[in-house]
């Protein structure tokens, strides 16, 4: 994936481990449910990743393909590891989320990328890769 791709996707998983964080009414939230508790860890994550890939990002989108893209890679990360979004779209955690694809996995994910930004795991950059190919028509 070209250099660009990956800060993108880099930006939009700091992101999310940043709202997960920082929007909960806990400092260290343990699951899906606990980082989304005031409501705005969806909304808050769709706007940051918006700004950063429409008209002029890294990512060549329009603000309206950023916006679709952005709720892609949302839905993506929470279900990847091991939340859910529910018809209010209100968080939740699987019951039986796999080992190492959890919320913990989750925060661990974002800590390492703080650590080495190039260390986006294949299957997290290809999941959101297919979101920017959606969104793109490619």
């Amino acid at each position: 994936m070209a250099r660009k791709n990956r800060t993108s996707l880099l930006v939009i998983l700091l992101s999310l481990g940043v709202f997960a964080s920082a929007c909960s009414s806990s400092n260290d939230p343990a699951t899906w449910a606990e980082a989304e508790a005031d409501g705005n860890l969806q909304p808050n994550f769709i706007n940051a990743c918006t700004e950063a890939n429409a008209d002029g990002g890294e990512v060549q989108f329009t603000s309206d393909q950023a916006r679709i893209y952005c709720e892609c890679a949302f839905g993506e990360i929470v279900e990847y590891f091991g939340g859910e979004i529910k018809a209010d779209s209100s968080l939740d955690d699987v019951a039986n989320a796999t080992i190492g694809r959890d919320f913990e996995a989750f925060k661990q994910l974002e800590k390492n990328l703080r650590k080495d930004p190039q260390t986006i795991p294949a299957d997290v950059e290809a999941m959101l890769t297919a979101c920017a190919q959606q969104v793109s028509g490619a």
